[in-house]
């Protein structure tokens, strides 16, 4: 949504593809003018469609979007500028996954002590090479991309999460309990729950027994409600329906993050909001460069609920927390340059699509072979869908 409000300030007009139907949790687009095409993978009908509207620009939801798709516009509307949004590097959060299953140290995973040739990454990064511009969402991962991947500059775009001005929020008394929020189908937010149930929600409740921690999210399993005990304050609430509102309730947001990857809204949004964050380094990794933390930062479970409780109790130290908090988001995470720059970004490409295609020769290399892996895959099971189909 931040890049579609700045898609509309600038005048664009926005068509909204997906092969995903609504819901009652989906955004009312067509209230903002926005037109909304129900699409199909692997069906040539896709193919008319694209060549008929003939977009300046095409944004792909993640690198799984651009393998389905991106082969057609490149054949159907060659002349659309290619960008990926990546949310996140997916072949980076699932590593770090694996290497947490198999016994790694916060510390290690933090600085990607491991191995990236993985088919994930060969994955995502030809992707990134295929397409024209990439948004990266944490300046770790440009880093990560560039020094120790290789991959070209600028085909890569740091594009954060953007915030308008924050309303004043509760003060200090008028909070109180902990928060965590997450989406359950997010691999990373279902682990951190596991960890603070096990083995940092008890500590803090010891030395805090009147306390409670909400648990938000979207897509609970039963197996995840059934966690609430409400002997020892943990309640697992889900779907938040407004998650600033309910972050605004509480005096500390956690976010106990053991892997993952990206930039953490609900970090951000908690900030926003003016409730501190305690959390890990994965957690707070590309998030405040040189400013101080707004919260704690921990990777011990008993470090992190007594940073948690100190926090919770000390008035002076919270609210420096909730400045420093803000300061981030008004430095790093505010609306108005952040959207012109993206806009000035893309257009540059648009109007120098020629030599930007022309300088990445492994991309247009990747274009010209590897991308026939999956526009031949995608044809063939369009083929032997037509088979099932009566005649």
């Amino acid at each position: 949504m931040n890049l579609v409000d700045a898609f509309l300030a600038s005048g664009w007009e926005i068509i909204f593809c997906s092969s995903s139907k609504k819901n009652q949790y989906s955004e009312n687009l067509s209230e903002l003018g926005i037109r909304t095409e129900q699409v199909q993978f692997n069906d040539s009908s896709f193919d008319a469609f694209v060549s008929k509207e003939s977009p300046d620009f095409v944004i792909f939801d993640r690198f799984l979007t651009e393998e389905q798709f991106g082969w057609r516009i490149q054949q159907f509307s060659p002349d659309s500028v290619r960008i990926i949004d990546t949310i996140d590097l997916h072949f980076l959060r699932r590593e770090r996954e694996k290497h947490l299953k198999a016994g790694m140290s916060l510390t290690d995973l933090a600085v990607c002590n491991f191995n990236l040739s993985t088919n994930d990454a060969y994955r995502e990064i030809a992707a990134i090479y295929r397409s024209d511009c990439s948004l990266i969402i944490s300046d770790f991962e440009i880093a990560l991309l560039v020094e120790r991947l290789k991959v070209p500059e600028n085909l890569l775009f740091l594009s954060r999460f953007h915030y308008t001005e924050a309303n004043p929020s509760p003060p200090f008394e008028e909070r109180k309990n902990f928060a965590m929020i997450g989406n359950f189908r997010h691999a990373p937010n279902t682990d951190a729950l596991h960890w603070l149930k096990n083995e940092i929600w008890p500590k803090i409740q010891r030395q805090l027994p009147f306390a409670q921690v909400h648990v938000y999210g979207a897509y609970p399993t039963k197996e995840i409600m059934n966690l609430t005990d409400s002997k020892t304050g943990f309640y697992v609430k889900g779907t938040a329906e407004n998650q600033f509102e309910t972050l605004r309730q509480y005096r500390i947001n956690l976010a106990p993050l053991r892997f993952g990857a990206g930039i953490k809204g609900k970090i951000t949004d908690g900030w926003w909001t003016g409730t501190p964050a305690i959390s890990t380094s994965i957690g707070a990794e590309g998030m405040f460069e040189d400013l101080p933390w707004g919260g704690e930062i921990s990777n011990d479970p008993h470090d992190f609920a007594m940073k948690a409780i100190n926090l919770y109790q000390k008035k002076d130290a919270w609210e420096k927390c909730q400045t420093q908090g803000k300061a981030i988001i008004q430095r790093f995470y505010s609306n108005e340059p952040h959207s012109a720059n993206l806009i000035k970004k893309l257009e540059a490409i648009r109007q120098n699509l020629a030599q930007t295609r022309g300088e990445n020769f492994i991309g247009g290399m990747l274009n010209h072979h590897l991308h026939k892996s999956t526009k031949y895959f995608s044809l063939w099971i369009e083929s032997k869908n037509s088979l099932k189909s009566p005649s």
